[in-house]
């Protein structure tokens, strides 16, 4: 929910590039309505792939975390103090 304006950046982005450009070149203004068209519809779906390339990663992550979230709940429920990855043990 938080990554759905990747998709129409890109695509605003690389059409802003491209019209710059191929307005310094002086193209020919149906050639460059043209190529813009394309230029907005295939970063779009590069956006579309990226986001959701994205949310995959975010989504086999999640599993992780919750792993290390039950591995807490039963340590202090054991009576043993949970302790986060890095942190040493003073009292023993």
């Amino acid at each position: 929910m938080k990554r759905k304006l990747i998709p129409p950046f890109w695509m605003l982005f690389a059409g802003a590039v491209s019209s710059v450009i191929m307005f310094t070149l002086h193209y020919e203004t149906k050639s460059m309505l043209m190529i813009l068209m394309g230029v907005l519809i295939g970063f779009y779906i590069i956006g579309c792939l990226f986001k959701w390339m994205l949310d995959l990663f975010e989504k086999q992550n999640e599993p992780i975390m919750e792993e290390k979230e039950i591995v807490a709940e039963d340590e202090q429920a054991e009576g043993i103090p949970a302790m986060d990855e890095g942190q040493v043990d003073v009292e023993s």
